[in-house]
Parts: structure tokens; C-alpha cells; sequence
């Protein structure tokens, strides 16, 4: 056990060594790995600069392959299609100029028509695409998606693989807001060619593919060429490729990618050996040398790539331009300004403007160009990268004559999606038109016509319309009629029309006629006949359908003329008025049972108002009958004192005489007896003159006003006088309440109106007052009536014054207020209150006095009644 712990304890002493080896170890496998990381980023920047020369040569190719589609869509766009020869000549020219091409093929509503060549394709010409599944497939797809489609790879007929560009044309309409679907142009390039043209087998370092992309165009979908391990391989480098109809990955990597594992497997060998400081910095001195030495030469290799690239672009431009020179419409391209960057030869040629006046500006600002095109909605599109097709303007030439253009035009990207420009073809349109001009102007009046015939018929899905010749057979059987009789228009045409109707009711109608004209009428002049003599007429009349149903329609039957004036049939537009007839006998009926309704309504209403009016005609002589009741009490009260007076006085002064008689009659009669009982007897005569004074005024005043009040006697008088007399018999109760009452009531103009009337109005006035305003007997309450007299100024106001009666009491509300005139309304029900005083004097002030009233009150504020009343009364 010992021993054992003495070999750990050795062991352990050589801890640094151990640490160190350990180190070394690391450091050296950090650098190995560092030294391959740096190797792969650098290889692979390597392969990503040649792979973006191969994709701008791949992408060139492709453009200069498909280029013969847009020749051909566009001049199918123009002309509405294309005829063999132009067909075979564009398609030749392309076949000799691009050997990767095999065929091109032209298919209207999807049916091949146009192959070239047709040697070794015959079995083509006339094909169906709709029964090929998979090629129709491929047309559906690129119908859809409104442009070029590309697909591959495919197995060729003819042997070997190809890829297809379908190219979907559309005919714009002439507004141009819709487009018809013309058919499809396919271009066959064969794939090897293709890919031998696009330089791929030329560089044997690398490993090339090209695989199609899905539409997120991230996802690999299948393989176009090359060697397939590539698409999962960790070290590939993979790029986009934009071309005419999809978008392509071309992935690429070292052809011999195991060479750097042995020459790191050396290094991580020397590291490990050396172990001085200086030899790993020489060696990395070294290994950096060389490095920099092979980055120069991959260096110079791409740029002499990119040159060769580039010299055959050009040369592909060169070729794509002399093949648009041949063509009869032109080629033009703009860059990202909107600014001309090419013009084909043949732009001269057709607008009679040089290039070198369109080169470099936009198009909306070529000085050449003629008002009248509206440039806005065109300029907005473009500045939104919208494809646009068949654009119209014009633009004088040389020679100040008029061009009229039309373009055609689609933005194209970069790689990164970025806008460069557009592309497009232009063509002269100026001689169709000026055709156009003379069509529309020589088929004027037959397009008017038209459009009134077809707007007529368009607008009539509601109504029946028949044409007749004269002899009354149909002529026209519009959708309307079929709808409405349950014919159809092939079985109507050449029928006569008499037999939609009911055969009593063309006879009934024939005697009519027979009658009115004095002559035999019958046939078909029995509907013509009145449109004959007036040109029109409008009848009702009964349709038998065609399953024996009838249908009453109103009829318009008008004569149809011809430019000379000469009859050359009957036009009958037929509305169905079923239902309105029906909701006219239901109409008619619901007003009947309604008139006889709202008449035993009224009825029951004039009894319930007559009733109504006899209980209010009751309360009112019963207020009149409480008011004089209270009234005949003061009176009784105030009679009382004069009359006790005169009673006792007269009693005493009848003991007195009594006295002075037995005095007399005794003989014992003494002078300064006789002499008291004068005294006594004149002091008795005064007080009974004085007493039945106060007695006989009372009575007075009484006998007036309750003249006055049962009368409605119209009298003149004084305002002062009626006051004085409601006061006189109010006195007492006014007393009792401890109500002192203010006048101003000096009206020196008399007053030509109904007394009694007013005074009723003071008295319920006042009345009120009493009984509302101080019912709680406050030691203050005083009312006041005072007179107001209108401005002199105003001859019409003169006529009227203004009598007021208001008090300090307790005021109202609001809602008080607004109904204190209503009848029936008062806030003493139940406590003697009727809620008829102040509405009997709202009415007496209105009606018989011919003036007005007004209420103003508040809470705690009192009340105001302010009348206008006129001197002479109505």
C-alpha cells in the first residue's frame, strides 16, 4: 500500500509537464482548426467569386436562348397573331444564331400550329396540349401565373434532355382593363448545349450543379444538371440564377476537397514536434506566403474568367440586337432613371425620330413628343415596376407629320431583386389609326344605333318585348318575354302574336273598335289599329302563358318605322301588373274597412267629447256658483254690522218713545224731557242714515257685480270702479288673512269692454292668491294691482294697457308654472281645489276681453300676472 502511494506521489510530481504537454496538445489541434477554417472561408470565397461569373454567363445565355419569345409575343399582341411566314423567318434567324436552340413551337388555345423546324417535329404540329397531361400541366401553370414559365429538365423526343421556356400571350382588349387569353410559345433548348454554352464544363476544379428552387426560392426542388450530391454537400457554395420563367441555384465546390486534410495533418505534426517558438512562426510565416501566392493566382484566373465572360456577353448582345434589327417592331431599353440606354435601328425608321434624340432623357420628356396623352397614370405605373402593354401616344417626325406608338414594356432585376430598368418593343401604329379614324367615322351612326337597340334590350329583364312585322308575325322574342309567357324565342318566331291572348277578350275589343271606327275590325288590326292612327296606345290587357296561366299586363304596342318614314312593323313592350293589381283590389279594400273604422272612431270620439264637454261646462258654473257663494257670505258679513246697528238703534229710539208717550199721556211731560228724548232721537236717525248708507252701497256694489258676472253685459266704465267693487266685497276675507292690498289703478280713460268678466278675473286673482300664495299666513303679504299704460309712440300699442296683479307670497315651480293654466290642474286637490280658476281666467282674458295673459314666477319670488288688455274689447 506504501509502495503504491509512493509511484502516485512520483507521478504527480511531474504535474508541469503534463500541464504543458496538454497545452501543446490543445494549441496545436485550436490552430489546426483554425488554420482549416481559414482554409475553407478562403476556398470558398475562391469558388463564390467564379460561381458569380459562371451565374452572369448562365443568366446571359438564358436571355439570349428565350429572347425570341418576346419578339414573338409582341408582335402576336399587335396583330392578334402571327401568320407561318413571319413565324418560320423569326424562328430561322434564331435556330442559326443560337445552336442550343432545337425548336420553337407556337400553340393558339393550346393546339401546336407554328413549329420550326418541322423537320424531325411533324408529330408536333397539330398536338392538343390538352392531352398531355404533363405539358398541359406546365400551360395551365404559366396561364396562371401571367408569364414565362421555365421547366426541365425534360426527355427530348428527339434524344437527350432539354428544359422548355413556356411563354403564356394575352390579347389587351380595347380599353385596355382586360386581357384574352391568346395560346402559348415554347422554346426548346437542348440542356447540354445549353450548359456548354453557359461555360460550365470549363472548369474542370470545380463541381457544378443546377437545381430548381421551389417559389420561396430557398428550398431546392430538383435537379437541372450537374452532379446532385451538391445540394446537401456542407462546403458547396450556392447561388440564386434569375432567369426568363424561374429561378435556378447553381451550386459548386472544390473538385478535390480532401487535399488540404494532409497538408494540416503535417502541420498539426510539426506543431506537435516542435517545440520552439520560433520554427511554428516560420512555418506560419511560410504557410502565409504560400497562400498569399495562390490567392494571386486564383486572383488573375478570375479576372481573365471575367473578361472572357464578359466578351461573351457582348457577343451575345451583339447577336440578340442584330436579331431585333430584322424584326418590323423595335427593341428599346431604359435603366433604373426611366432614361433610353438602347434603341433598335428600326426606332428611326418608324418614328422618324433619332436616336440620339431619345437617348439618355425619359420618355414623357422627349421634346418630339404631341399634347394630348395623359402620361400621369402611365409614369405612376412605371414607378411601380408594372409590366404595361399596348400604350398609346404620339410624336411629331422630322418632318412635323404625327407617329402614333405603340409599347410594350416589363421590368427587369438583378440578381438581388433590385430594379434596373425596362425592356420593351415599340410599333409604328400610325396607319391603323387612321384607318381606325375613317372605320369609326363611316359606322357612326350604325354604332348609335346599335348601342340604343342593345341598351334597350339590356335594360328590358322586366319587361316583354315583341317585334312584329306587319302582318303581325314575331320578329323578336326578347329574354324578358320567355321569362314572362314561358316561350321561347325559336318557337315565337314567325307565330302570330294574337295567340298570347284570350280569344273573348280580342273579341270584346274588336266590337269596340268596329264601333268606334264604323267599319269591321278584326285580326291583328285589332291591337295595331289605334298605334296606327296615334303611332302608340297603352291598354291593359290578359297574357295566357304557356301553361295556361293567366297574366294581366299593361301593354304598349308602338309602330316601327323606317328612316323614310315607311311603316315596317309593330313594337309591343308588355309590363307585368299582376301584383299591383292585386295590391290595388287589397288597397281599395283596406281603405274601405279603414274609412269605416276611423268613421265609427270619430263617432265614439264626438259622444266622449260632447260628455267631455258637458262635465267641464258643470265644474265651470260650479266654480261660478263656489266664487258667488263666497261671495253673497261677505256680503251677508259685512251686511250684518249696518244692519245690527239699525236694529238696536232703532229699538232703543222705539223704547224711548214708548217712555216719552206714557210720560205724555200722564200729563207729566217735563221740558228738558222732551228736550233729552230729541237729543236721543236725532243722535238714533244718524246712526240708522249712516248705517243703512254702508247697507244700501253694499248692496250697490252686489246687485252690479252679480248683474255684471250672470250677464256678460258690454258696457263702458271705469277700471277704478270694478277694482273698488271686488275689493269692497273681498274686504273681509282679505282682513281676516291679514293681506294688505297696494292699488295703482289710475285709468283715466274708461274702458269699453264687459265688467263683470273682469272683476271675475280679480276676484280668482285674488282668490288664488289667498288660497296658494300665503297659505302659510306670513305677516307681510301684500298684493298688488297696478295699471301700465303703453308708449305714446305706438298708435297700435296706445290701444292696449297693461293691468297687473302680483304678490310677495310663496312663488312656483317650474313645472307649476307651465301648467297653471291647464284645466283641471291644481296643486289643492282634495283640499277645496277644483283646478279651474286660473283656466276660467286665462279663457275670459283671451276669449271675451280680447287680450292676453302672462305668467311670471319663482320659488320664494311671487307671482306676476301680467294681462294685456285693449280699451275697447272685441
Amino acid at each position: 500500500m506504501a509502495h503504491r502511494l509512493e509511484q502516485m506521489r512520483q507521478l504527480l510530481a511531474y504535474w508541469p509537464a503534463l500541464l504543458a504537454a496538454f497545452a501543446g496538445l490543445i494549441l496545436s489541434m485550436l490552430l489546426l482548426w483554425v488554420r482549416q477554417s481559414q482554409q475553407l472561408a478562403s476556398e470558398q470565397a475562391q469558388i463564390n467569386h467564379e460561381l458569380s461569373a459562371i451565374r452572369t454567363r448562365l443568366e446571359a445565355t438564358a436571355q439570349a436562348t428565350f429572347s425570341p419569345t418576346v419578339g414573338l409575343e409582341a408582335m402576336i399582341q399587335l396583330d392578334g397573331g402571327i401568320s407561318n411566314a413571319r413565324f418560320d423567318a423569326l424562328s430561322k434567324r434564331v435556330v442559326t444564331l443560337l445552336p442550343q436552340v432545337r425548336s420553337i413551337v407556337a400553340a393558339p388555345d393550346d393546339v401546336v400550329r407554328f413549329v420550326y423546324p418541322l423537320e424531325g417535329n411533324s408529330a408536333v404540329l397539330n398536338l392538343r396540349y390538352s392531352e398531355v397531361p404533363a405539358q398541359y400541366a406546365q400551360v395551365q401553370a404559366a396561364r396562371s401565373l401571367g408569364k414565362a414559365l421555365l421547366v426541365g429538365p425534360v426527355k427530348l423526343v428527339q434524344g437527350g434532355q432539354g428544359i422548355i421556356q413556356r411563354t403564356p400571350v394575352f390579347l389587351a382588349d380595347k380599353d385596355q382593363q382586360q386581357a384574352d387569353y391568346w395560346g402559348v410559345i415554347s422554346v426548346v433548348a437542348d440542356l447540354d448545349r445549353f450548359m456548354q454554352v453557359a461555360g460550365l464544363a470549363e472548369h474542370p476544379g470545380l463541381r457544378l450543379a443546377v437545381f430548381q428552387l421551389q417559389a420561396d426560392r430557398k428550398t431546392i426542388h430538383t435537379l437541372i444538371w450537374g452532379d446532385p450530391s451538391l445540394a446537401t454537400l456542407p462546403p458547396a457554395v450556392h447561388q440564386s440564377v434569375q432567369l426568363p420563367g424561374a429561378t435556378w441555384s447553381i451550386a459548386a465546390a472544390d473538385a478535390v476537397p480532401n487535399s488540404r486534410t494532409a497538408a494540416f495533418g503535417a502541420e498539426f505534426s510539426a506543431s506537435l514536434l516542435a517545440s520552439a517558438a520560433f520554427s511554428a512562426l516560420v512555418a506560419l510565416m511560410v504557410y502565409r506566403r504560400r497562400m498569399l501566392l495562390q490567392q494571386n493566382k486564383t486572383l488573375a484566373e478570375q479576372i481573365e474568367l471575367g473578361l472572357r465572360t464578359q466578351a461573351e456577353l457582348e457577343s451575345a448582345q451583339s447577336r440578340f440586337r442584330s436579331l431585333t434589327e430584322l424584326s418590323a417592331d423595335w427593341v428599346w431599353e431604359q435603366d433604373e432613371n426611366f432614361q433610353f440606354t438602347f434603341t433598335s435601328r428600326s426606332t428611326e425608321e418608324a418614328t422618324q425620330v433619332g436616336s440620339p434624340q431619345l437617348l439618355g432623357i425619359k420618355r414623357w420628356e422627349s421634346p418630339a413628343l404631341a399634347p394630348g396623352t395623359d402620361w400621369a397614370a402611365h409614369i405612376a405605373a412605371v414607378k411601380q415596376h408594372q409590366p404595361f402593354r399596348n400604350f398609346e401616344y404620339a410624336q411629331y417626325a422630322e418632318d412635323g407629320t404625327l407617329r402614333y406608338v405603340s409599347i410594350s414594356g416589363s421590368a427587369f432585376f438583378d440578381s438581388q431583386g433590385q430594379f434596373k430598368g425596362y425592356r420593351g418593343t415599340g410599333r409604328n401604329i400610325t396607319e391603323s389609326r387612321l384607318a381606325e379614324r375613317d372605320l369609326r367615322e363611316s359606322k357612326a351612326a350604325l354604332t348609335v344605333a346599335l348601342d340604343r337597340l342593345q341598351a334597350v334590350l339590356n335594360a328590358a329583364q322586366e319587361f316583354s318585348i315583341i317585334a312584329t312585322d306587319l302582318q303581325g308575325r314575331v320578329s323578336l322574342f326578347n329574354r324578358g318575354a320567355e321569362q314572362m309567357l314561358g316561350y321561347s324565342e325559336g318557337g315565337m318566331m314567325g307565330q302570330s302574336a294574337a295567340v298570347l291572348h284570350l280569344p273573348q277578350e280580342v273579341a270584346a275589343r274588336a266590337a269596340e273598335l268596329s264601333q268606334i271606327h264604323g267599319r269591321p275590325i278584326a285580326g291583328f288590326d285589332v291591337f295595331v289599329e289605334q298605334a296606327r292612327i296615334s303611332g302608340s296606345e297603352t291598354r291593359l290587357w290578359t297574357y295566357v302563358r304557356r301553361d295556361g296561366s293567366h297574366l294581366e299586363v299593361s301593354l304598349t304596342i308602338s309602330m316601327v318605322l323606317t328612316a323614310d318614314g315607311v311603316p315596317s312593323g309593330y313594337l309591343g313592350i308588355a309590363r307585368d301588373i299582376t301584383e299591383q293589381r292585386l295590391a290595388q283590389r287589397q288597397l281599395a279594400d283596406l281603405n274601405a274597412e279603414l274609412e269605416s273604422r276611423v268613421e265609427s272612431r270619430t263617432t265614439e270620439l264626438k259622444q266622449a267629447l260632447a260628455v267631455l264637454g258637458q262635465a267641464k261646462e258643470e265644474l265651470l258654473r260650479s266654480e261660478k256658483m263656489a266664487a258667488l257663494g263666497s261671495l253673497v257670505a261677505g256680503i251677508a258679513h259685512e251686511l250684518n254690522t249696518p244692519l245690527g246697528n239699525c236694529l238696536t238703534t232703532a229699538s232703543t229710539l222705539d223704547e224711548l218713545t214708548q217712555q216719552m208717550r206714557l210720560s205724555f199721556e200722564s200729563g207729566q211731560m217735563r221740558r228738558s224731557a222732551l228736550e233729552s228724548y230729541l237729543n236721543d232721537a236725532q243722535s238714533a236717525s244718524g246712526i240708522m242714515l249712516r248705517s243703512m248708507a254702508t247697507a244700501n252701497e253694499l248692496v250697490t256694489h252686489f246687485k252690479q257685480i252679480s248683474v255684471d258676472q250672470t250677464s256678460a253685459q258690454r258696457r263702458k266704465f271705469s277700471l277704478q270702479s270694478v277694482v273698488g267693487d271686488v275689493l269692497s266685497m273681498l274686504r273681509k276675507p282679505l282682513q281676516k288673512a291679514g293681506i294688505t292690498v297696494q292699488l295703482d289703478v289710475d285709468l283715466q280713460q274708461e274702458l269699453d269692454s264687459y265688467p263683470g268678466p273682469l272683476g271675475q278675473v280679480l276676484s280668482n286673482l285674488i282668490i288664488n292668491a289667498n288660497l296658494h300664495a300665503f297659505a302659510e299666513k306670513p305677516a307681510d303679504a301684500v298684493i298688488a294691482i297696478r295699471v301700465e299704460r303703453s308708449k305714446a309712440g305706438d298708435s297700435a300699442e296706445s290701444q292696449f294697457f297693461s293691468l297687473i296683479v302680483e304678490d310677495n307670497g310663496c312663488g312656483m315651480s317650474d313645472e307649476v308654472r307651465r301648467r297653471a293654466f291647464d284645466p283641471f290642474f291644481t296643486t289643492k286637490m282634495g283640499a277645496g281645489g277644483t283646478g279651474l280658476g286660473l283656466n276660467i281666467v286665462y279663457n275670459i282674458v283671451t276669449g271675451i276681453l280680447g287680450g292676453q295673459i302672462e305668467l311670471l314666477s319663482e320659488p320664494g319670488q311671487g307671482s306676476r300676472f301680467v294681462m294685456q288688455l285693449p280699451f275697447e274689447a272685441p
